[in-house]
């Protein structure tokens, strides 16, 4: 019976992480519903994307800026590099460089919410630049992040550990 019971309650438990990363899109409102919150979504360039930096809690790698949550609210959630390629929901990605690079950034009511360092734990920038993952690996030690500072996009290579915002798109 036990063992039964187990079986059930670990099927529910995998059941739920499943449907965890499972969200629906309504394009003419313009908003991705998922289970932690609803996103605002922008058409730009060529591309659906999320108007709003995801605030999807990864147990094992996502921050809060200062580690005070009301700036996951403000800002969303912070990820390294690795999970920030498999953290978007089903049937949204990562966006590459080029999509960032054909994207109009205004349209993405960007947030300046900083980043964490991952060799000492201390998040910098608050207010003063948004920085996002892409899909692109620089090389193993290093990936492709956009930083949004004023009316500046640049494009730079940093350490995977370092923890960032993400915006998804559509698929």
């Amino acid at each position: 019976m036990k063992k039964l019971i187990f079986l059930a309650v670990a099927a529910l438990v995998f059941t739920a992480c499943d449907k965890a990363n499972v969200c629906s899109y309504n394009e003419g409102a313009n908003m991705l519903s998922c289970q932690e919150k609803s996103y605002k979504t922008v058409k730009t360039g060529d591309k659906i994307w999320m108007a709003e930096n995801l605030a999807r809690f990864d147990s094992d790698s996502s921050f809060c800026y200062g580690s005070n949550h009301d700036n996951c609210e403000k800002y969303g959630r912070l990820y390294p590099y690795e999970s920030a390629k498999t953290i978007c929901p089903e049937g949204w990605a990562l966006p590459t460089q080029a999509d960032f690079e054909k994207a109009d950034v205004k349209s993405l009511d960007v947030k300046f919410g900083g980043y964490r360092y991952a060799s000492n734990g201390k998040f910098a920038d608050e207010g003063v630049s948004a920085n996002f993952w892409t899909a692109d690996s620089f090389d193993d030690a290093r990936g492709t992040m956009v930083r949004v500072k004023d009316d500046t996009v640049t494009f730079e290579h940093f350490s995977k550990n370092i923890a960032y915002s993400v915006r998804c798109i559509k698929k």
